[in-house]
């Protein structure tokens, strides 16, 4: 029998916010730890490192829209609202054809240097191109995509061999965005080992970030790139006059840090207000929190209640943000939402007078989280995929 080369699994990275490269991280550690010997798995953040100018600037592009999203209201909503001027999948089509050509051009290049026999996509411009890529130059390449958003729009291109929804209302929407049904699979949320990694003991998780234990403690955070309104809320937070930690992390965003970090004089003594930048391991800050104040982001929420904090979501930014709050606060009450600062100010201090009032949420997060790695699912579902298409020979059954 010939032996049949380890198949080349490439993982795509895309900044667009966080959550499009925390979910493909997740996804490859699983295939690491699981199936490392029988793979050759490439990761590359494609658009960024790649050599062609085209691509770097069309995730700066990109980062900058996500930008305006949390910034400008109704942009994001308007946006998607014009993705169904001609057909979702029309417009999705035109739109790459002309605004974005260079830079679909340019990834199909990518895709052909590296060569790979399987693409895993968590972004809906890299699963689109790989789907051209596959259909004009490699009919054999496998394209799978992740969905990390709780709904499927009309850009997720619906032609790939497989594409992963976290929840049935993401996997209705592929029903009315006509994707073929044996190529569509539910799975739990795929979980990134410096998730599943952070200890579930907050005093501990306050010993590595240098957190006094004994007060009740909230972690704040709009985002990735945070936003003008992390000020609103922290305004009304600074009003509280009985005695909490509290902790700020700004993201990407150097200037709000240095914004913050100059109020740490003026504070109320009772509040200890400490910041942080961007960090890779924030899912730890978030289990040193007994609640956890963010926008509607995916990946921000999921986080926190994977390792065991109850959210507050302050607001959303687009309808995917709007499901993502409306899934985790009303469909599994994992926390709440509220929008109005003042209304915040005072839900917190009956938190920090009662922190009892939290355990409903935290009865509801432990449910949750009783659900294994999504991400080892995708990992074995893969594997069986490719063992359909003959990449990997099956594993015969030993001699009794």
């Amino acid at each position: 029998m010939n032996e049949i080369r380890k198949p080349r699994v490439l993982i795509t990275y895309v900044e667009a916010g966080l959550g499009h490269i925390v979910t493909a991280k997740a996804i490859s550690d699983s295939l690491k730890t699981k199936y490392n010997d029988q793979l050759e798995i490439i990761d590359s953040f494609i658009l960024r490192d790649s050599k062609k100018e085209v691509l770097n600037k069309f995730e700066r592009w990109m980062v900058n829209e996500v930008r305006k999203h949390s910034m400008i209201p109704g942009y994001c909503a308007f946006q998607m609202a014009c993705m169904h001027i001609i057909g979702s999948k029309n417009t999705l089509k035109f739109v790459h054809n002309t605004k974005f050509r260079a830079a679909s051009k340019a990834l199909i290049e990518e895709y052909k240097e590296i060569n790979p026999d399987v693409i895993v996509c968590t972004h809906y411009f890299t699963l689109h191109i790989a789907i051209k890529y596959r259909n004009k130059f490699s009919p054999k390449t496998l394209v799978i995509n992740y969905c990390p958003d709780n709904i499927v729009h009309g850009w997720w291109d619906n032609r790939g061999n497989r594409f992963y929804t976290n929840n049935p209302i993401a996997t209705n929407d592929t029903k009315k965005n006509h994707f073929k049904k044996d190529t569509v699979k539910e799975v739990f949320f795929p979980t990134r080992n410096n998730v599943t990694s952070v200890v579930h003991d907050k005093d501990k998780c306050k010993e590595n970030f240098n957190i006094p234990k004994d007060s009740f403690t909230v972690v704040f955070t709009n985002g990735f790139y945070a936003t003008k309104k992390t000020k609103k809320v922290f305004n009304e937070l600074a009003k509280i006059d009985l005695p909490f930690n509290l902790c700020i992390l700004v993201g990407k965003n150097e200037e709000l840090r240095a914004y913050f970090d100059k109020l740490k004089a003026s504070i109320k003594p009772n509040i200890n207000l400490i910041t942080f930048g961007y960090l890779d391991n924030a899912p730890e800050l978030y289990a040193t929190a007994d609640l956890f104040i963010t926008k509607g982001g995916p990946n921000a929420i999921l986080d926190s209640v994977l390792v065991g904090t109850p959210i507050l979501v302050d607001f959303y930014a687009s309808p995917i943000e709007k499901a993502s709050t409306r899934l985790f606060t009303r469909e599994l009450n994992c926390g709440i939402f509220e929008k109005n600062p003042k209304k915040i100010k005072h839900m917190v201090e009956s938190f920090i007078s009662n922190p009892d009032m939290l355990k409903p949420y935290i009865k509801s997060i432990n449910e949750f989280n009783s659900n294994p790695n999504g991400a080892d699912d995708i990992a074995d579902d893969m594997i069986d995929l490719m063992k359909q298409h003959n990449m990997i020979a099956e594993t015969e059954p030993a001699l009794v």
